[in-house]
């Protein structure tokens, strides 16, 4: 046997692997949702593994469908398909954020989530067949060495399976071994093995790529104290549902916003306003879409919906807001300073509804708030976050407990947001 044949034999078989099993899977996956051709044509579908209120078929679907920066039309069609069906007047930006418009009168109240998710983008096919690329949004290094991505050709309508590859131990030098090996030097291997192999997949230099990872869920036995700052407090046992998932920054807020809107109409909840659900698009990448949005909406009041940081895991410890703990509610972050009325008025009704909240601040980063609160003459907004363990990577980690709190206090606020209301918030006497 040549050594050229030794050289590409593996890499061959490895592409034979690749094609079958993510044929096999993705087939699967297709028959399961069937989101593309057929929304939920047996109605809200629920997981057997939780009683949840939640839509959790929407929220997997939301979080399994494509959508890096700038490419985020499969995602966008799915939140689309569910909200047409609450009657919603559908409108949208120039860059391909999506707006759902209920009501026609009163205060102008926008709810944005984000429908980005961070992922990468082909920038050079190398003669061998490996693939350079680069990030949508912030990666960490050390997250990305032997993980799955999934590409979507612009040449072809099959998804292509690639791994970011990595050395094994045996050939790696000490030195090496204690060196952190950046973005630059790293490569997706697809298994093939020239540019032509390539070219014939469809891949050509631009196209989009994300994580390959799952929706699932998992069910957990929590003991805490119903007041942690009170000493005597017995401890209760809690029955958790944790969610586990790629793309929760920011699908989660995306979903918050369309449970929000299902809820309110069909409960045929009356809202002293109009309210505009947003999806808004290329956030990872600079507040793009809440920036085009804002500008169209020209709100006076603004929310972001978005993952949190959950200070509950090791090295993230110091942050006040964990996961499980209540949705919520920013003290500040990077990009805004949320109106202090506005926020008392928000605190005031999760506390007068008992639901659970918590305070959060982050010193650094920010939210579609940061573009909202700067709208026209400007808009007191705040950030509602769900504390998520592990965000930017491929699998994020979530309580669903917090997202139905979320939901819970949006609905209430809505309803309390009149004209008084919303000029409390900015008049001086």
């Amino acid at each position: 046997m040549s050594k050229r044949l030794l050289i590409y034999l593996p890499r061959a078989v490895y592409l034979i692997y690749n094609v079958v099993s993510y044929s096999s899977a993705y087939t699967k996956t297709a028959k399961e949702q069937t989101f593309l051709d057929n929304m939920y044509p047996n109605g809200y579908e629920v997981s057997c593994m939780t009683d949840s209120k939640l839509d959790l078929k929407l929220l997997e679907n939301l979080c399994n469908a494509f959508g890096p920066s700038g490419h985020e039309q499969e995602a966008q069609k799915v939140a689309l398909e569910y909200a047409k069906k609450f009657g919603v007047e559908v409108l949208q930006d120039g860059i391909g954020s999506l707006i759902f418009k209920i009501g026609d009168s009163g205060p102008k109240i926008m709810i944005a989530g984000h429908v980005d998710e961070i992922g990468f983008i082909i920038t050079n096919i190398k003669k061998d067949g490996y693939l350079q690329f680069h990030q949508l949004g912030g990666w960490w290094d050390q997250t990305l060495l032997t993980q799955e991505v999934v590409i979507r050709p612009s040449e072809s309508d099959e998804k292509i399976i690639g791994v970011i590859g990595a050395p094994p131990p045996h050939v790696l030098t000490p030195e090496m071994r204690n060196k952190v090996v950046t973005k630059d030097k790293m490569y997706i291997d697809i298994g093939c093995s020239s540019v032509e192999e390539v070219k014939k997949l469809g891949i050509r230099v631009g196209d989009p790529a994300v994580p390959r990872a799952d929706f699932r869920l998992m069910k957990r036995t929590r003991k805490e104290k119903k007041k942690e700052d009170d000493k005597d407090a017995k401890e209760e046992t809690r029955e958790v549902t944790l969610a586990v998932a790629k793309a929760f920054d920011d699908r989660i807020g995306v979903f918050v916003a369309l449970e929000t809107l299902r809820r309110i109409s069909e409960n045929n909840i009356s809202l002293p306003n109009t309210v505009y659900f947003v999806s808004t698009v290329q956030e990872e990448v600079g507040l793009r879409g809440a920036k085009t949005s804002a500008q169209l909406i020209k709100p006076d009041i603004g929310f972001a919906l978005d993952v949190d940081i959950s200070g509950d895991s090791p090295g993230s410890e110091g942050l006040v807001q964990k996961m499980g703990k209540g949705v919520a509610i920013s003290a500040g972050d990077g990009s805004m300073i949320p109106n202090p009325r506005f926020r008392k008025f928000t605190l005031k009704i999760a506390e007068e509804k008992e639901i659970r909240h918590q305070p959060a601040f982050l010193k650094f980063g920010g939210t579609d708030a940061g573009q909202i609160h700067l709208a026209g003459i400007g808009a007191p907004s705040l950030f509602l976050g769900i504390p998520t363990r592990y965000i930017h990577s491929h699998n994020g980690m979530l309580d669903l407990e917090d997202v139905e709190n979320a939901v819970q206090l949006l609905v209430e606020v809505l309803q309390k947001l009149d004209e008084t209301a919303v000029k409390s918030f900015t008049v001086f006497e």
